[in-house]
């Protein structure tokens, strides 16, 4: 076998397909339970976000475990990165500003004062120097890992998508103009709280996907 169809063997991809046959089963399921019961499975602080910060601390175990301390520190961002990630599942963006960290109001509006705005600018620019590492360091093997289907740049690309998806349906109504029933927005919140909860799995699979990537 050469080595790039070792990387499109089904063996080589199980954990990815089992990642997101887990999500889809779960995004097909919770329709069928109670009204209720999915509100507070899918609230904030319910079930699906308490197990996605919890997902996303696991990454950061999985990293300390699998990565030897070099990789660790030399690419520490993307550490940075799921920790980032669960901050924002547990709202600190918003609960200590006045606006939120990530919206323009927070850099513009009279309510903000000096000590608030300067924190959270250093905030917005630490994000945006981790992701701006990430770009500049991971960009050419990310793209070839894709184009070489390894499983843990595909794990990485889907848990863009899932990041795409869920900001998308987040606030979609106010932000498309659409009219959802009942039914559909309960739906709606299923896709964005299950999506961001695979977001957390995707990022677990490329960690383990590592040792295997470079032993071959």
């Amino acid at each position: 076998m050469t080595k790039n169809s070792s990387y499109t063997s089904p063996k080589t991809h199980l954990g990815l397909y089992l990642g997101l046959c887990f999500i889809f089963l779960i995004i097909g399921f919770l329709p069928f339970l109670d009204a209720e019961v999915q509100k507070n499975l899918l609230t904030e602080g319910g079930l699906f976000e308490s197990l996605t910060v919890y997902l996303y601390i696991f990454c950061l175990i999985l990293i300390c475990v699998r990565w030897p301390l070099q990789k660790i520190l030399s690419n520490w961002y993307l550490s940075a990165l799921i920790i980032l990630f669960a901050l924002r599942e547990l709202d600190y963006d918003k609960e200590h500003f006045t606006h939120g960290v990530l919206k323009s109001r927070q850099y513009f509006s009279d309510l903000v004062g000096l000590p608030e705005f300067l924190i959270s600018l250093a905030v917005l620019i630490f994000i945006l120097t981790v992701l701006l590492l990430i770009v500049l360091r991971e960009r050419n093997n990310f793209i070839k890992g894709v184009i070489d289907l390894r499983q843990s740049q595909l794990a990485v690309l889907t848990s863009i998508i899932f990041v795409l998806v869920t900001k998308t349906i987040d606030g979609m109504e106010r932000k498309f103009g659409i009219d959802l029933s009942p039914e559909g927005e309960r739906f709606a919140l299923i896709v964005e709280e299950v999506g961001e909860m695979g977001i957390p799995i995707m990022f677990a699979i490329a960690i383990l996907s590592w040792r295997n990537k470079s032993q071959t």
